[in-house]
């Protein structure tokens, strides 16, 4: 059987939606800094410690998001690092992190 969600009132409902947007939101925000340059990999992983709808984005998403890198690329370097799609950032552990600065760095 599976689990019933809470119930919540429409207030609750709404409350949720929009921190949910202002999460979306600034994970686009941060993506662009990224993209930009105006944001390095290692500031990125000290704003995930700090801010947690920062590290609940997805690996994938942040390595695609650097400058000069693809899907195709982004893909790559993180089966060097062994990173399943589905990792948040998170979720990477220390040779993880060491693996990607390193493949970022080439």
């Amino acid at each position: 059987m599976s689990p019933v969600p809470p119930s919540l009132t429409h207030e609750q409902r709404v409350a949720a939606s929009a921190t949910a947007v202002a999460n979306r939101r600034r994970r686009a925000e941060v993506k662009r800094l990224v993209k930009s340059g105006q944001l390095s990999l290692a500031e990125l992983f000290d704003l995930a410690d700090r801010e947690e709808c920062v590290a609940q984005m997805r690996a994938h998403d942040l390595i695609s998001a650097l400058p000069a890198i693809g899907e195709v690329k982004a893909s790559r370097i993180m089966a060097q690092a062994n990173i399943a799609q589905s990792r948040r950032i998170r979720g990477l552990g220390p040779r993880q992190r060491e693996l990607l600065f390193q493949a970022i760095v080439k």
